[in-house]
């Protein structure tokens, strides 16, 4: 529980002294092995305790492991929003200040709203809680002296051969002072990244290091 964050932490302590290509290229390269090695582990163990047993013969939740067949795009959308009202009103600004409560922006839902397809639901629902959390802390931000906060919106679009989600805020976009390019936002380095290097960043991941944090 607490290898991503002490990863983080000593990526972040080791930035001044590595070239940002090779810090990321190491990052990405170490989280794609941990996921690729989990993802079999897990897979493997719920398939050997499920032996004797066809899961597929529960329509409410069919699955394969830990591949769920039928996945409810929208339930794991409605489930994120749940998880994220259900948490204080504690969006603080970048110099340290609260931001007045006024409860969460609503989430829309809209589109192809009743489609179904295989994935693994615990790195879907990850995604999207984050992603989510992201546009509700800066929506809070944008219109913090806005008596209401505009909408979220989750487009849900079935292709042919693939589905996509596209959630949409007014959270005033990826401009900042301190990121000079959107992609930078991904960057372990404190060259492209200087947030990496603050004090409230560190202190948050020394704290993660030392309790774990329960994650996929």
């Amino acid at each position: 529980a607490s290898v991503v964050p002490s990863l983080s932490l000593g990526l972040s302590l080791s930035s001044p002294h590595l070239p940002p290509g090779s810090l990321d290229a190491f990052m990405r390269c170490m989280l794609v092995s941990r996921i690729s090695r989990r993802v079999l582990a897990e897979h493997h163990l719920v398939l050997s305790k499920s032996l004797g047993t066809n899961s597929l013969n529960h329509p409410e939740d069919p699955h394969v492991g830990i591949i769920y067949t039928a996945l409810n795009l929208r339930d794991s959308i409605d489930k994120c929003v749940a998880l994220l009202h259900g948490r204080p009103h504690d969006i603080v600004d970048e110099i340290g200040e609260s931001v007045p409560n006024r409860g969460w922006p609503e989430v829309i839902v809209d589109g192809h709203v009743d489609t179904k397809f295989s994935y693994i639901r615990e790195h879907l629902e990850y995604i999207i809680f984050e992603l989510l959390k992201n546009a509700i802390t800066a929506t809070g931000l944008d219109h913090r002296s806005s008596p209401n906060l505009p909408p979220i919106r989750a487009t849900i679009v079935l292709g042919e051969n693939d589905v996509r989600v596209r959630i949409s805020d007014q959270g005033g976009g990826l401009s900042s002072a301190r990121i000079k390019s959107p992609s930078d936002l991904f960057s372990f380095s404190h060259i492209r990244n200087a947030t990496r290097m603050d004090d409230a960043w560190l202190g948050a991941l020394r704290s993660a290091s030392s309790r774990g944090v329960k994650a996929t």
